[in-house]
């Protein structure tokens, strides 16, 4: 339960009539609506996890949301990001939800960041709220807030999702299981965002729906919280399934985050935007350069001479093979738009001992 002390310690006539159906229920009544009025909830991501759950939440009366993407709307996204429309297309996304929030629920407090999530301005985004919502489908952001969240004793709660599954989980509650308990690795990337897998519009919706319900429970201290456990959703199967999650114990600030990353990187193979200049400029050695992203990505914008073998089929046998039998005469050199599907493309090479190196950087630094 949140919020114990209670600072704002009324609802005005106007917010009772709102609030009226939850405050009928034994287990909220008006103690738990100023409960939840008091709360202050970060969602990271402005997508489509977000959309379902920031609506609820703001039509619920949290009393502070803080919205941090650095993304524009665009046609791709309405399919399943529910709260933008055709007129908000290509206007950032926090500017298009705080409006849209604001018009659900004038009583709740929209803080926006239209800025990308980092390890440089995370401390400050995220201490002054309870919980995050995680939102993202970035792999790096989602690492950073399993640390800060795990640093500052604030609550993570996991959403994601991919083609036809979703997961959902409640991290750093009451000393429970932390994200990296889930995927110790900082190279796990098992559920893929879904520009490169894609996704069925309507899943997101659940699961952003449940993550929402896990935030007012934990907030008013009712029903179970899903902390040690993960729940699968399958849309195909209609199945839900509860996973517990082994948990070891961690001391704060104890590096172990620091120590993790680290450990990943070192085993990495890179090259850097220079050398790699210098090679295609003077031909110095032969190099097979592969765009793992998208067909469409690709066709967007690559680098010069290079193949594009999207990450969803590089596990595929004839493409091993293909790789393996070039990589005895020539250097393979992976790709993506910043690294983060590199990582896993590097992997799965090494994991069928084909030597490859990452691209520092990826593509938007080639281009800059």
């Amino acid at each position: 339960m949140l919020n114990q002390l209670l600072d704002k310690k009324y609802l005005s006539a106007e917010e009772c009539e709102i609030y009226s159906r939850h405050i009928l229920l034994d287990n909220i009544g008006i103690t738990g609506q100023i409960r939840i009025k008091n709360a202050k909830v970060l969602c990271v991501g402005a997508g489509a996890l977000a959309s379902p759950s920031l609506l609820y939440l703001a039509a619920a009366g949290i009393g502070s949301i803080g919205i941090i993407d650095s993304d524009k709307v665009e046609k791709s996204n309405l399919q399943r990001q529910i709260l933008y429309t055709y007129a908000n297309l290509e206007e950032s996304k926090v500017n298009a939800a705080k409006h849209r929030l604001k018009a659900l629920n004038p009583f709740c407090n929209i803080n926006i960041y239209n800025e990308k999530l980092s390890y440089k301005n995370a401390p400050d985004i995220i201490l002054p709220y309870d919980m995050v919502l995680d939102s993202t489908d970035n792999f790096e952001a989602r690492y950073i807030i399993s640390k800060l969240c795990h640093q500052l004793h604030k609550i993570h709660i996991y959403g994601a999702v991919q083609g036809f599954e979703g997961q959902i989980s409640v991290f750093n509650y009451k000393n429970g299981p932390n994200y990296y308990d889930l995927y110790p690795e900082f190279i796990n990337k098992r559920i893929m965002s879904c520009k490169e897998r894609g996704i069925l519009g309507f899943l997101p919706g659940v699961v952003g729906i449940l993550q929402a319900i896990e935030t007012i429970k934990i907030i008013t201290g009712i029903g179970n919280i899903l902390s040690g456990y993960l729940l699968i959703y399958n849309v195909l199967s209609m199945s839900l399934r509860k996973v517990k999650i082994r948990h070891f114990r961690l001391k704060s600030n104890s590096g172990f985050y620091t120590k993790k990353i680290q450990q990943a990187n070192s085993s990495i193979s890179h090259i850097s935007q220079e050398e790699l200049r210098k090679i295609l400029k003077n031909r110095t050695i032969s190099i097979l350069l592969i765009d793992i992203r998208n067909r469409n990505e690709f066709v967007d914008k690559h680098i010069e001479l290079s193949n594009n073998i999207p990450l969803q089929k590089m596990k595929n046998v004839k493409t091993i093979k293909y790789l393996k039998l070039r990589s005895y005469t020539q250097n393979l050199i992976v790709y993506c738009d910043n690294e983060s599907r590199s990582l896993a493309a590097f992997h799965i090479l090494r994991k069928h001992n084909i030597k490859s190196r990452v691209l520092s950087g990826g593509i938007d630094d080639w281009i800059k």
